[in-house]
């Protein structure tokens, strides 16, 4: 890859992005990206002309669809302030929908790293591997009842709990 498209990628985009550029492939996956103005109304024709599908959006923010091959044109874009891999589309089913518009909501104010609390459905009563899984991922455990874990931490580490298979739901916690 050469330097300028590296520099570009850290610049607007994460760590993850970056390995799925330079894996290539084919297969799409989500990010979320935050754009300047509004995503639907200013940035959907140019997202259309491009191919890339809205999955969610609010305000400045949306989930798209990508392939690794339409990363580095969309963020050579200067309406796109960054964008953060998210995962397999398929996980996201996983993710309550209330909670998905709180992301795109923190992303859109840059405000993705600051704690929040959230409520993970698990399989079964998580062991001590699904509990180190949860603090890797960059959350405190707050509380478990059963197969319930709440925890508290940045929603940049979402990917990390959406990519472990024995939770099942991702949704907000009753109390913020």
């Amino acid at each position: 890859m050469p330097p300028a498209e590296e520099d570009i990628l850290h610049a607007k985009g994460d760590e993850r992005l970056l390995a799925a550029v330079r894996e290539g492939g084919k297969e799409p996956f989500a990010a979320v990206a935050v754009f300047r103005g509004n995503a639907f109304l200013r940035h959907s024709a140019m997202l259309e002309q491009a191919s890339i599908p809205i999955l969610n959006e609010l305000g400045n923010a949306a989930i798209l669809l990508l392939r690794p091959g339409q990363v580095l044109p969309l963020l050579k874009e200067p309406d796109v302030r960054r964008i953060a891999w998210f995962g397999p589309q398929g996980r996201l089913a996983r993710l309550d929908p209330s909670l998905e518009m709180d992301v795109l909501a923190r992303y859109g104010d840059g405000t993705e790293g600051k704690d929040r609390g959230i409520l993970l459905r698990c399989r079964d009563v998580p062991g001590a591997s699904e509990e180190r899984s949860v603090t890797a991922a960059g959350y405190r455990i707050v509380s478990q009842a059963g197969p319930n874990l709440v925890v508290s931490g940045p929603f940049t580490g979402l990917p990390e709990l959406l990519a472990n298979d024995r939770i099942i739901y991702i949704e907000k916690a009753s109390k913020p």
